[in-house]
């Protein structure tokens, strides 16, 4: 089977980032046609996902050196799945010991094949747990996964402006319809030029639909996941009180039927990411 022991030792190799680029209407437009136009390419047209992986490793700098030497390695050698993916959000979470890697990916086919790869009887698992970085941390492993319904702003591509450094907040909760939601929070984030983002230091926003979760939603709710990307620690900071349930913006909304707990949350970064195919 496919074993990652030959990376763990590699040396530490960090790609070069690529700045994102954030789309910009006509300076003499009015108003509302901005906000019209904003709210128009913020909604995902093709299938995209983001997977989101936490697990426990020996420490995080040997895990970056581990997939310093997974992208080094001559194309015939790398691991499958990075000709699936094409891009990688790695960063470490709350310890020195759980990091969190984001598979950006683009395609049922190729959702499925990750997904298949990562299986837990899979062959391919089995020779990633091999590496010393990852040995005996196998039950650790957590996924969550969701469609990418609503993205904002709209850049050059749908990953364009997340950039290395960045904080990346995952959260979850239920809601009575997905689908709903995404209209509502498609409009919240687009609404006044970006003003949501702006007062809470958020500078690129992707949400959608879970499936196949660690993180459940309560019996007749669907869970949706939100990725918000903020340039530093105090912005997050900042945010999470509004998205604390028990206080008085996500209280009223759980109040009014909008929301249901329970409340989940992730942290990674700073992040430092890598291209795939």
């Amino acid at each position: 089977f496919f074993s990652m022991a030959p990376f763990a030792s590699a040396a530490a190799r960090r790609p070069t980032p690529v700045p994102g680029k954030h789309a910009a209407g006509p300076a003499d437009r009015s108003a509302s046609a901005r906000a019209r136009a904003a709210r128009s390419t913020t909604r995902i047209m093709s299938a995209k996902y983001i997977q989101v992986a936490s697990h426990d490793v020996s420490g995080c700098a040997a895990w970056e050196k581990m997939v310093a030497g997974m992208v080094a390695a001559p194309e015939a050698e790398q691991p499958p799945h990075m000709a699936l993916i094409k891009k990688f959000w790695c960063g470490k979470t709350s310890t020195q010991n759980n990091v969190s890697v984001c598979h950006c990916i683009e395609g049922k086919e190729n959702l499925d094949k990750v997904q298949e790869l990562f299986k837990p009887d899979s062959e391919f698992l089995k020779g990633f747990t091999q590496s010393p970085v990852m040995k005996d941390h196998t039950d650790s492993m957590k996924w969550n996964n969701f469609e990418v319904m609503v993205e904002y702003p709209k850049g050059e591509s749908t990953w364009s402006g997340v950039e290395e450094g960045d904080i990346l907040g995952v959260y979850s909760h239920g809601v009575p319809s997905a689908a709903e939601w995404a209209k509502i929070f498609e409009n919240a984030v687009s609404a006044d030029e970006g003003a949501m983002h702006k007062n809470s230091g958020i500078v690129k926003s992707f949400g959608g639909k879970m499936f196949d979760s660690e993180w459940k939603a309560a019996e007749g709710a669907e869970a949706v996941a939100v990725i918000h990307v903020f340039k530093s620690l105090d912005d997050k900071a900042k945010f999470d009180k509004m998205f604390d349930p028990t206080g008085d913006f996500f209280g009223g909304m759980i109040a009014a039927g909008g929301a249901f707990t329970p409340f989940y949350s992730l942290c990674s970064g700073p992040i430092f990411i890598l291209d795939g195919k």
